[in-house]
């Protein structure tokens, strides 16, 4: 009988400890969201962040696409897409930096437009020169 309570008091601290690990070790996620604010499909969309990116081939008009991202490093953004009749485009975003965290949109067109709304936090400045 002496065991089992002192197994079970282990148990209960180990159930503990885990369910408090588990809740303090929330990652910190950027949404973003690219919206296709035109009239005509977007193809490669390839959006850049610091250590990594995302992208997908076609972006219907009008048209949002969500994707989560973990912040690693630090760095500028940049965005680079096609509009329908296979002409390039590209663009430059908000520095960005690990431990961020928050919404970011991206609303491109056709005509080349790549309009930035970041709401992250911290806030963080660019180096001097970026």
């Amino acid at each position: 009988m002496r065991n089992w309570k002192r197994l079970r008091g282990c148990l209960q601290l180990v159930a503990m400890a885990g369910l408090i690990l588990t809740v303090g070790c929330r990652s910190k996620l950027v949404e973003v969201r690219v919206v296709n604010s035109g009239t005509t499909d977007l193809h490669n969309v390839e959006v850049d962040y610091p250590s990594a990116s995302f992208g997908m081939s076609n972006l219907a008009a009008r048209t949002t696409y969500i994707y989560r991202i973990q912040l690693q490093n630090a760095g500028r953004m940049k965005v680079e897409f096609s509009d329908n009749k296979e002409l390039p485009h590209s663009g430059k975003g908000p520095y960005v930096k690990e431990g961020q965290q928050g919404t970011l949109t991206l609303t491109l067109d056709a005509s080349g437009k790549n309009q930035w709304n970041p709401q992250l936090h911290p806030e963080v400045k660019a180096p001097a020169g970026d």
